[in-house]
C-alpha cells in the first residue's frame, strides 16, 4: 500500500498520538499528578538514577551557561556504552530528532515502513515530501516481520524504517534475521534506519544492535533512547550510531544546541550507573512474565507475549472497546495506551507498560472489574 504526500490536505500531517499525556489526564479529570498510575509510556519504573537526581540538583546553575554544541562528554559516555568511536555517534534531543533529521538530509523519494509500529517515522517521512509505502504486519503471524514480503518491497524505495523491538507489538528480530535484513537493504541500495529504542531493556542487547555495523558502513544509522531506560522523558534524550561521514552530514544540518546542557549531564551520569541498569533488566524481566501471564487468565482479553518493558493486548470480551475500557480505568486513576491511531489495530487493542508488581495488581485488578461491569 502506497501513501502519496499530502502537502494540500495536512490530514497525514497532523501530529501522531501518543502515550504519557498526564498533563492531559489532570486537566481532564482533575487529579492530582501524583495519584495517576501511567501504564501508556513505555518508561522505566524504577524512575530517574538516584546519581543523575542528585547530580541534576547539584549543577542547576548551570543553567545559565550555553549547552556544549557537540555534547562532547556526552558522547563519550554515549561511546563507551556502545562500544563504538565518539565520531560515530550523534546525540539527540531524544531519538525522535534523528527521524526527522535523516529524512531531511536523504530526502527519500518513498519510504518502507512496517505497521504498526511508531508514528514519527511515518510523520518525518511525509514532513520530508516523501510517499510512504507500508507494509502490512498481521495479528495471525504475531505481527511478524515476513522478510521475504521486506524484500519485494525494498526494490520500490530508497530509505526503510525498521523498529526492534517493536513498539507496539512487541516483536524482536534475532540477530541472523537483522543480518539478512542489512544484507538486502544494501543489495538493493536502500538506506535502513534501525530503531533500538527499547533493545537497552535487555541483558544481551550488544548481541543484538547493529550500532557496530553502522559505525563501519554506510546506508545503515542505528537509534538508541535514554529516554525509556533511564526515565528522563522530561529531558529529551537519544542518540544515533552511524558511520562518521554520515554522523558528521547530520550535525552539519541539525540546529544548534538542540541537547540541553542538564540533559547532557544526566545522559553521562545515568550511562555510568550499571548497577541500575541490571537492576532495570531484573525487574522487567521478572515484571513483564507476571503481568503476560496474569493478563493471559483474565477473561476478555488476549496479550501478546512481550520481549521487554510494554504489552500489547486484544479485547476479546464482546461488547468492550478500548475507549470503554480506558473509561473504566479511569475511575481508578489508570492511564493505558489506546491504540486504535496505529495503522493495522482497531479499537479492540491497548498497550500497557511494564510496571512494578504493586501497580501491576492495580491494574489487574483494575481491568477485571471492568469487565465484570461491561
Amino acid at each position: 500500500m502506497v501513501y502519496g504526500q499530502t502537502g494540500n490536505s495536512g490530514r497525514e500531517l497532523a501530529r501522531p498520538v501518543h502515550g504519557g499525556d498526564w498533563q492531559g489526564a489532570v486537566e481532564k479529570y482533575g487529579w492530582q499528578p501524583e495519584e495517576i498510575l501511567d501504564f501508556s509510556a513505555n518508561i522505566n519504573p524504577l524512575g530517574p538514577p538516584a546519581g543523575v537526581l542528585e547530580t541534576l540538583q547539584q549543577n542547576l546553575q548551570v543553567i545559565q551557561r550555553y549547552p556544549d554544541p557537540q555534547c562532547r562528554q556526552l558522547k563519550k559516555a554515549l561511546a563507551s556504552y556502545l562500544q563504538v568511536d565518539p565520531d560515530a555517534v550523534i546525540a539527540a534531543n531524544g531519538a525522535t530528532e534523528l527521524l526527522y533529521l535523516i529524512c531531511q538530509a536523504l530526502k527519500p523519494r518513498r519510504v518502507l515502513i512496517p505497521e504498526p509500529t511508531f508514528s514519527e517515522y511515518r510523520r518525518a517521512a511525509l514532513v520530508a515530501g516523501a510517499e510512504v509505502v507500508t507494509m502490512e504486519l498481521y495479528p495471525a503471524s504475531f505481527f511478524a516481520l515476513d522478510i521475504a514480503r521486506w524484500r519485494q518491497n525494498l526494490a520500490r524505495v530508497d530509505l526503510a524504517f525498521l523498529c526492534n523491538p517493536n513498539n507496539p507489538t512487541g516483536q524482536l528480530l534475532e540477530r541472523a534475521a537483522l543480518e539478512e535484513i542489512v544484507d538486502l537493504c544494501q543489495r538493493y541500495g536502500v538506506f535502513l534506519l534501525v530503531d533500538e529504542s527499547f533493545l537497552d531493556f535487555l541483558p544481551n542487547w550488544p548481541e543484538l544492535s547493529l550500532g557496530s555495523r553502522a559505525a563501519a558502513r554506510e546506508g545503515l544509522l542505528s537509534l538508541r533512547s535514554l529516554t525509556k531506560i533511564f526515565a528522563l522523558p522530561g529531558l529529551r534524550l537519544g542518540c544515533g550510531v552511524g558511520h562518521p561521514e554520515l554522523v558528521a552530514r547530520l550535525e552539519a544540518r541539525r540546529d544548534p544546541w538542540s541537547v540541553n546542557i542538564l540533559a547532557q549531564i544526566a545522559g553521562a551520569v545515568a550511562l555510568a550507573d550499571r548497577e541500575y541498569l541490571e537492576a532495570t533488566r531484573e525487574l522487567i524481566r521478572q515484571e513483564k512474565e507476571y503481568l503476560y501471564h496474569r493478563l493471559a487468565r483474565l477473561a476478555g482479553f488476549r496479550p501478546y507475549h512481550p520481549e521487554v518493558n510494554f504489552i500489547l493486548t486484544e479485547i476479546t470480551a464482546s461488547g468492550l472497546t478500548v475507549p470503554q475500557l480506558a473509561a473504566h480505568l479511569a475511575r481508578e486513576r489508570i492511564l493505558i495506551r489506546d491504540c486504535s491511531s496505529f495503522p493495522g489495530l482497531g479499537p479492540a487493542y491497548f498497550r500497557v507498560a511494564v510496571r512494578e508488581r504493586g501497580a501491576n495488581q492495580k491494574l489487574l485488578a483494575a481491568l477485571e472489574k471492568a469487565v465484570e461491569e461491561s
